[in-house]
């Protein structure tokens, strides 16, 4: 089924690759990978000393291991495997639902790192390693892909990202189908701008915890 659904995602991208903006804007989409190597690295060397807090704090109030490893679908819907700290005390399924703040699973602590986004500090690696982008659609599991619709697939055009368009647009307020169809819509609207304003409103929107409930196994 999974094979299915990537060849559909490749006919896809291929159909629309003369219209969408990250094929034609090169110089954008030089600016945005410079933009995340430069930005990228000062992040990862200035969030050290957190994430080994964060590791610790993990480490030290539930059982398991610090780190929570799980595939996830990158640009193209290539699979990867995505690196977060743990937050739950068992391993999240892959059952299409929302994780809540009071979901049982969630450690002591784990609802305070979804929400303030700590747990998805370890990333920063894969926007080094060319995986993501600072900014752009959340990678999301496979067993999501046949949920898609022709429209929505079109987020795999461009690098998945740390944070996203549907951040700064309500977040997990809003319904899956919806944040898809944002996603979609981001993918068409992309520029090296618009990544630049959805960072800015995305530190807005974590100091004022607007829309920042957990996020989901899903996406």
């Amino acid at each position: 089924m999974f094979d299915t659904d990537y060849h559909r995602v490749e006919q896809l991208l291929l159909a629309n690759q003369r219209e969408l903006p990250w094929f034609r804007f090169r110089t954008q989409r030089f600016l945005k990978r410079f933009f995340d190597l430069s930005v990228g690295s000062f992040l990862l060397v200035v969030s050290l000393p957190v994430m080994a807090i964060t590791a610790l704090a993990v480490k030290m109030t539930s059982p398991g291991p610090a780190l929570f490893i799980q595939t996830r679908l990158k640009h193209g819907a290539k699979p990867f495997r995505m690196l977060k700290f743990r937050t739950m005390t068992d391993s999240p399924s892959h059952e299409l639902k929302e994780v809540t703040g009071s979901d049982p699973r969630l450690t002591s602590i784990g609802a305070f790192l979804r929400a303030s986004r700590l747990d998805e500090l370890p990333q920063l690696v894969h926007v080094l390693r060319g995986e993501m982008s600072l900014v752009g659609p959340r990678p999301d599991v496979p067993q999501n892909l046949s949920r898609y619709t022709d429209s929505q697939l079109l987020r795999f055009a461009m690098p998945q990202g740390c944070t996203t368009w549907g951040v700064i647009r309500g977040g997990l307020l809003n319904d899956w189908s919806t944040r898809q169809d944002m996603n979609a819509e981001y993918v068409w609207k992309w520029s090296f701008g618009l990544d630049l304003k959805i960072l800015i409103k995305t530190v807005y929107v974590l100091l004022a915890q607007k829309g920042t409930e957990p996020e989901s196994a899903e996406n």
